[in-house]
């Protein structure tokens, strides 16, 4: 299996892809480790310290910035192993899970809301999870890209709020039951199931 997570440099503020696999585009010839790619890709600020890793010592810092949804990182990378033919051609599906649509709220007006505004723009996932599917229109047409993400309740829940756990249980549920989403998902669970000949 072929994996990947997305890190940014704190070198040069570039997001870079640490891969289980050889990379021919990657100019990254360092063998990191499993943990340290996880540490790397984790590293978000205010949560988690900066890693120093690799024979060259480079850090790494949250992939977040950048590709908080890395759909298009995803696709570049298949691009790269399967370049013979379409891509759609042999793609039986890509799912993608969000982890909650963030609320409407206005720019702003002051340094700190516009501060807060530009960083919301910069890690939104579901602007990046609708322009994908724009460009890819007939990936959706075609029932093989599927976006799963709760629509209402975690807005207001950040990643340090391990005490609210059973108001994300309730809202993905409440989000599953819904009739369009389990069509989705059944939707999904029939590509799968064709992929392996179940």
């Amino acid at each position: 299996m072929q994996s990947f997570v997305c890190a940014t440099r704190g070198e040069s503020r570039t997001l870079t892809r640490l891969s289980s696999y050889f990379a021919e585009r990657s100019a990254n010839d360092d063998k990191i480790t499993i943990w340290e790619a996880c540490r790397a890709t984790s590293a978000a600020s205010t949560f988690f310290d900066p890693i120093t890793i690799g024979k060259h010592g480079e850090t790494y810092l949250d992939g977040a910035t950048g590709a908080n949804n890395p759909i298009r990182q995803l696709w570049s990378a298949a691009k790269d192993i399967w370049s013979e033919g379409r891509l759609d051609d042999r793609l039986n599906c890509i799912v993608s899970i969000g982890t909650g649509r963030p609320s409407i709220a206005p720019f702003g007006s002051s340094i700190a809301d516009v501060a807060e505004t530009l960083l919301a723009i910069a890690t939104d996932t579901e602007e990046t999870a609708g322009s994908f599917a724009r460009e890819n229109s007939d990936l959706t047409r075609s029932k093989k890209y599927f976006r799963l993400n709760v629509d209402r309740g975690l807005e207001g829940i950040g990643l340090e709020r391990s005490d609210k756990t059973s108001i994300i249980v309730a809202a993905t549920r409440t989000y599953l039951e819904s009739q369009a989403t389990y069509e989705s998902v059944l939707d999904c669970k029939n590509k799968l199931s064709s992929k392996y000949g179940q």
